[in-house]
C-alpha cells in the first residue's frame, strides 16, 4: 500500500464520527478522489486550514484494495484562496456552486488535467475580482464542454449538416443543436450574435472573457443554456444554486 502524492483542490468536507472528515478532493492525476483525514475535526488538528474549500494542496494518501476511501496521509498547502471566500459571502458561494459542480459531474479516479487547468485559471480569474457572472457561466460552458454535454453548435444533431455562422441554432431540452428545418422554431434560440459570444469563450482564458463588455442578456442567456443542460444531466436542481441566484439579483 504505497504513499501516493498529487496536486489536488479541496472541493468539500464532511463530518465523520466526533474527530474525522471525509473529504473530496480534485487531483491532478487521479481525478476525483474521496478520503478520510483522521483526527481533521480537533481543535490542534495536524491539517490546520488546510481543508478549507478550493485551497491548492500538496496531497499524500494510501489507498487499499477494494476500499473506495483513500486515507489521508498529508495535506499541505500550496494556495489558499480561503479568505476571499471568509470576506465576501458571494465568493463562498461561488466556490460551493463550483464544487458542487464537479463533485456531481467527475467521475471518481479519472484524470482529466484540462479540467485541472480549467480550476487553476477559474480561480485566477475570481482573485482577479473581474465579474463573477461571467466567469461563473465560463466555468460551467467549459465543464460541460470538457465532460461532453455542452453542444457542438456548428452541426444539426437530427439531420448533421453544417449550420453556418449567420444562422440561429434551436437546442432540444438535452442541449442537441437543431437547424432552422429540424427544429421548426421550437427549443431554445442562439442567434449568431449569441453563438459568436459563446465562440469565443472558448478561446479565451477566463479572466480575458470576464473582462471583456459582454450584453448582460447575452450572460443571462448562456446561463440558462448552461443550466438546461445541468439540470437536464442530473435530473434534479442543484442545491447551491438558489443561494448564489439570490446573491447575484440582490
Amino acid at each position: 500500500m504505497p504513499l501516493h502524492k498529487t496536486e489536488a483542490f479541496v472541493l468539500r468536507t464532511y463530518a465523520l464520527k466526533e474527530a474525522d472528515k471525509i473529504c473530496v478532493f480534485l487531483t491532478k492525476d487521479q481525478g476525483k478522489v474521496r478520503g478520510v483525514a483522521h483526527g481533521a475535526r480537533k481543535i490542534r488538528s495536524r491539517f490546520g486550514s488546510a481543508l478549507e474549500p478550493f485551497t491548492e494542496v500538496t496531497l499524500g494518501y494510501f489507498q487499499k484494495e477494494g476500499r473506495d476511501l483513500v486515507s489521508i496521509s498529508t495535506c499541505d498547502i500550496l494556495r489558499s484562496h480561503f479568505e476571499r471566500g471568509a470576506r465576501d459571502v458571494e465568493t463562498a458561494s461561488a466556490f460551493s456552486y463550483m464544487a458542487e459542480l464537479l463533485t456531481e459531474f467527475l467521475p471518481e479516479h479519472e484524470a482529466n488535467e484540462r479540467l485541472y487547468r480549467l480550476v487553476v485559471a477559474t480561480l485566477e480569474a475570481i482573485e482577479d475580482q473581474v465579474d463573477l457572472s461571467q466567469t461563473l457561466r465560463y466555468f460551467e460552458a467549459w465543464l460541460l464542454r470538457l465532460v461532453g454535454f455542452f453542444p457542438d453548435t456548428s452541426h444539426c444533431a437530427v439531420c448533421d449538416s453544417r449550420i453556418s455562422d449567420d444562422e440561429s441554432v434551436f437546442l432540444a431540452n438535452e442541449g442537441a443543436p437543431r437547424c432552422a428545418a429540424c427544429g421548426g422554431g421550437k427549443g431554445f434560440s442562439v442567434d449568431a450574435e449569441l453563438r459568436s459570444v459563446i465562440d469565443e469563450m472558448f478561446r479565451v482564458h477566463p479572466t480575458t472573457f470576464a473582462r471583456k463588455r459582454v450584453r448582460p442578456d447575452h450572460i443571462s442567456k448562456i446561463g440558462e443554456i448552461n443550466y438546461q443542460i445541468i439540470r437536464h444531466a442530473l435530473e434534479r436542481d442543484l442545491r447551491s444554486r438558489s443561494l448564489l441566484k439570490q446573491l447575484s439579483t440582490a
